[in-house]
């Protein structure tokens, strides 16, 4: 524990009158109640929602001050509308001054460990790492640093104005959210509603993450009328002070410039007075706001300006040359300003109120926001800015054809991405291919920008990237073009053409040396695999490589996966392919080998999942699930979510499995195999209610209740929906989808025993009456699952051939299917022991009839 919170100190403050927080003390006493918690080891978030000018911003100062008293570190940033494209900006606000300002020792303990891992977004020196797994540990270092700080002192992080914090430190307070319960860590952020606020912040992703949520009301007449007391320095009467609340529906800022502006004007707060406050409010606030400004001279107009274009905190010297001052007449312009409730007092210089920014901001003619933007660029840029500090600035510019943008603008994508923000370096891209590039620079830029846009999924991945084939200047661009167009064309449900697409390159890229062919043979081989008249050639042109290869290498490890995954398929011994599929993981290098690895990745965890290591496969896709989430990718999340909800089937634990799938197709995009995987699992959920009415319009709203054979995953899916058929009386319709199943299997050369196509088949056979096929089809079943020999098969086939034979020999079989799979897949023990306690009390009862007769 780090010791009681003074809580005294705090109960012995000023009234909320004088601290400016009129009617505030029901949120000021549940904020000490969550920093007493904190301080305590029991950390939450804290979420301030309303509307501008509500008091928001009043409520966090507040929260600090307290905090502070009671003995807690504060670190405190702020969202900006020009900085919300400004990539991990709000992370960098609550952390690189205290880095910065820590002695070496303090520091190195900070950043020990894990903690390391979150270098690259906190240093302006630090370069992106690339795609290895540095990279992709942003989020989890960012994580360990505050539980590092925390450990040393009760930590309080505190982001106002989090509607315009960029997505990759939302990101951050998300992450924190999942994970701060048992930190001295509170979180409070405030953000307006209403004004395209973040889906991504927690108490609107995840509202159960926010243990409390402050939402200020408007002040009351009576408070108005005290404020008007303040304001004016004399009591005002009733009348006035009511006219006052209507014409601000009691929002204290909006309150505040009001009386503002009735005091400049000398107006007094009586009755004959009110009227002159509905002409005074609202629109005419902001008149108040530029008539100020005005009488401050040009220094002041044109300071005020450059600090609105430059952003909150702007320096004194970076806005002077901007507005193109001296550095006396800028200092005098500071505090004029100040002095007229424009800017804060101190430095850097600051709006009282991102109203007020707004206000000055709008005045500006619009081309002249736009030379300004970029001239700020130029400005920061000759201090030594960072490309990502410069982009905001020239996403605000005006097009130009300047070759100089382009190039900060691709910089500025790069370190986005490599710093986990594929959202940002779209949106720094697209601006970079409307400056525009000349044609020698366009292709670069049109390739980086699909590549960014298919890591998030955007529909016109595709475009870009046949753009960038298209007009590729030598065989190297044209190679690194194709690779990612087969990713579109695969993530589109276009696996063939994908396919044939890098078979061309295969037969006519000149590699450099044997390696990299094999890395890019067994990529190729990878995605074949998910189309079943690819599959086979593909496996048979890597048979050369079998038994040869120890998992070494990157390459080697992709020909293993590929391996592996034929070796569950073809249904030889179970023991084996995991055997293999542990070589091609590599310990998880395979996932971090190069950008091809992921789709070899996968395959080598599901042959660890069909061989019934399921404890083992799904820590795999958990390391898929936290590297998309790092890396802000959807795809990789997607697919990696996909995964582990199966695997979360086969361990019986349904409730689990629905949930997360359930949430994963409603809240995020997905690739065609993702969505196809979730869609299984979603139907093999169902199976349990065997709800035919239900199952119906489920298959009808996602499009699945067709042919599927030409669909990403359609054998998983028509084995699950073949089963949810059964379930719900439809024998013929699940003979259908198991029979095509089957067919599909014959093409590929793929039959897993895993994925029991024939002894589905008998069940249905079984339900319709035709005992004989049943037995035939439960025989052959029953061959191949004590050849492959895992827990869940055999129990498949076991079950299925007693349900089929029936009688004492039936029973039998069904007492050795449930004691074949014990604790390895609790899904297919469920249903075996289910199956057998049927079989038993059908038993019985002929034996009680039979007694009876």
């Amino acid at each position: 524990m780090h010791g009681t919170v003074r809580i005294g100190a705090m109960q012995g403050r000023a009234p909320t009158v004088a601290a400016g927080l009129l009617e505030r003390d029901g949120e000021i006493e549940r904020l000490e109640q969550a920093i007493a918690a904190a301080v305590e080891e029991a950390g939450s978030v804290v979420a301030v929602e309303g509307e501008a000018g509500i008091g928001k911003t009043s409520l966090l100062t507040h929260a600090s001050r307290m905090a502070c008293d009671g003995g807690m570190r504060t670190l405190r940033a702020r969202g900006g509308e020009l900085e919300r494209e400004f990539a991990h900006g709000v992370v960098r606000q609550l952390f690189e001054g205290a880095l910065a300002a820590a002695p070496p020792a303090e520091r190195a303990r900070w950043l020990a460990g894990a903690a390391r891992l979150a270098e690259p977004v906190l240093s302006a020196s630090a370069e992106p790492r690339g795609r290895g797994p540095e990279a992709s540990s942003i989020l989890h270092g960012l994580y360990w640093l505050v539980a590092n700080l925390s450990a040393e002192q009760p930590l309080l992080i505190c982001v106002d104005d989090a509607q315009w914090a960029d997505d990759a430190s939302i990101a951050l307070l998300a992450y924190l959210a999942r994970r701060v319960e048992d930190l001295a860590v509170l979180i409070v952020y405030a953000s307006r509603v209403g004004e395209g606020a973040s889906e991504l912040l927690p108490a609107v992703a995840e509202p159960e993450l926010v243990r409390t949520v402050l939402r200020p009301s408007p002040l009351s007449a009576a408070a108005a009328s005290e404020l008007v007391g303040q304001q004016l320095g004399r009591a005002g009467s009733e009348h006035f002070a009511h006219a006052c609340h209507r014409a601000t529906n009691g929002n204290p800022f909006l309150l505040r410039e009001l009386l503002r502006a009735l005091a400049a004007d000398g107006v007094m707060p009586d009755d004959a007075s009110a009227a002159r406050v509905a002409q005074i409010a609202p629109k005419a606030i902001a008149r108040a706001t530029l008539a100020r400004l005005r009488r401050l001279g040009a220094p002041g107009t044109q300071l005020a300006f450059a600090v609105a274009v430059l952003g909150k905190s702007a320096d004194l010297r970076q806005a002077a040359a901007l507005a193109e001052l001296d550095a006396d007449v800028a200092t005098q312009a500071a505090d004029a300003l100040a002095a007229g409730s424009i800017l804060c007092d101190g430095r850097p210089l600051e709006f009282i109120h991102p109203i007020v920014r707004t206000t000055v901001y709008d005045e500006m003619a619009p081309a002249k926001r736009a030379t300004w933007h970029k001239r700020a660029a130029l400005l920061l840029a000759q201090d030594g800015a960072g490309d990502v500090a410069l982009a905001p600035h020239l996403l605000a510019a005006e097009p130009s054809g300047d070759p100089w943008v382009v190039k900060r603008l691709r910089a500025a994508a790069r370190e986005a991405t490599g710093r986990g923000a594929p959202d940002a370096a779209c949106t720094y891209l697209e601006r970079a291919l409307a400056e525009p590039p000349d044609r020698q620079q366009r292709q670069a830029v049109v390739f980086a920008l699909g590549s960014a846009e298919l890591t998030v999924l955007r529909p016109t991945a595709f475009d870009r990237l046949r753009e960038a084939l298209d007009t590729a200047p030598d065989a190297s661009a044209r190679f690194s073009a194709a690779e990612e167009l087969v990713w579109a064309l695969v993530y589109g449900d276009r696996v063939e053409e994908g396919v044939a697409l890098g078979t061309e390159l295969l037969a006519a890229f000149p590699f450099e040396d044997e390696d990299a062919r094999m890395r890019f043979e067994g990529w190729l081989a990878a995605l074949a695999q998910f189309a079943p008249a690819c599959a086979r050639p593909a496996l048979e042109r890597l048979a050369r490589y079998d038994g040869r290869l120890r998992g070494d290498t990157g390459a080697e490890r992709l020909i293993l996966a590929v391996l592996a995954f034929g070796a569950a398929h073809l249904g030889d011994s179970a023991a084996a392919t995991a055997e293999l599929a542990r070589r091609a993981i590599g310990g998880g290098r395979l996932l971090h080998d190069h950008r091809v690895g992921s789709a070899t990745f996968y395959l080598g965890v599901w042959a660890l999942v069909y061989a019934d290591r399921l404890d083992e496969a799904e820590r795999w896709f958990d390391l898929v699930l936290e590297d998309g989430r790092r890396r802000g990718s959807t795809a990789a999340f997607g697919a990696g979510s996909a995964s582990r909800c199966q695997v979360l089937v086969r361990q019986g634990r349904l409730a689990e499995a629905e949930s997360e799938a359930l949430g994963v197709l409603t809240t995020i995009p997905l690739h065609a195999p993702a969505r196809g995987m979730i869609l299984s699992c979603l139907l093999d959920t169902m199976r349990e209610r065997s709800d035919q009415r239900v199952a119906q319009a489920f298959l009808s709203e996602h499009a699945i209740d067709g042919d599927l054979w030409q669909t990403a995953m359609a054998g998983m899916l028509l084995f699950s929906r073949g089963h949810l058929r059964l379930a719900a009386g439809d024998a013929r319709g699940a003979l259908s989808d198991f029979e095509q199943l089957t067919r599909r299997d014959a093409l590929s050369g793929l039959d897993t025993p895993a994925m029991a196509s024939r002894g589905s088949q008998a069940l249905a056979q079984l339900a319709l009456g035709n005992r004989d096929a049943a037995r035939a089809l439960s025989d052959q079943e029953l061959g191949r699952a004590r050849r492959w020999n895992s827990p869940s098969a055999l129990a498949f086939a076991l079950r299925t051939a007693g349900v089929v034979r029936g009688g004492a020999a039936g029973i039998e079989l069904l007492r050795e299917s449930a004691a074949a799979v014990g604790e390895a897949a609790a899904y297919e023990r469920a249903r075996s022991l289910a199956a057998l306690g049927a079989a038993l009390r059908r038993a019985a009862g002929d034996a009680r009839g039979a007694l009876s007769d």
